[in-house]
């Protein structure tokens, strides 16, 4: 009696989607992550004057925060994981989650930043 030895085989493939494609299924993805977040509203007056800054909580503090007076949104890996595998370089990344928060909030942003997730907590 032969015995015979199975060895894993290991495929690896490369799908070529065109960008605006990735960047369709991108925010798709971020939408079904993220619709969901509770909103902490902050009203906020200084001597400059009054900005509203916005917390977006998913239930492990807060992962994005948006700024009104400069129009930036601050997000951390928690935001940026569901998207490692679509071979985004940084700031294709930080384009396409800024495009996906402006359509899906109704938020201009000016500019994203990745700041380590306990400077947003």
């Amino acid at each position: 009696m032969w015995g015979f030895l199975i060895y894993g085989i290991f495929i690896i493939m490369k799908i070529l989607i065109k960008e605006d494609k990735r960047d369709g299924l991108a925010k798709k993805l971020l939408t079904e992550e993220f619709s969901g977040m509770y909103e902490d509203v902050i009203y906020i007056s200084d001597g400059v004057g009054k900005q509203i800054r916005i917390e977006y909580h998913n239930g492990d503090g807060v992962i994005m925060m948006y700024g009104n007076r400069y129009k930036v949104l601050y997000i951390c890996e928690d935001v940026t994981q569901p998207l490692n595998l679509l071979s985004y370089t940084p700031q294709q990344l930080k384009n396409v989650i800024g495009e996906w928060f402006s359509e899906f909030f109704k938020l201009p942003v000016e500019s994203v930043h990745h700041v380590n997730k306990n400077i947003l907590n």
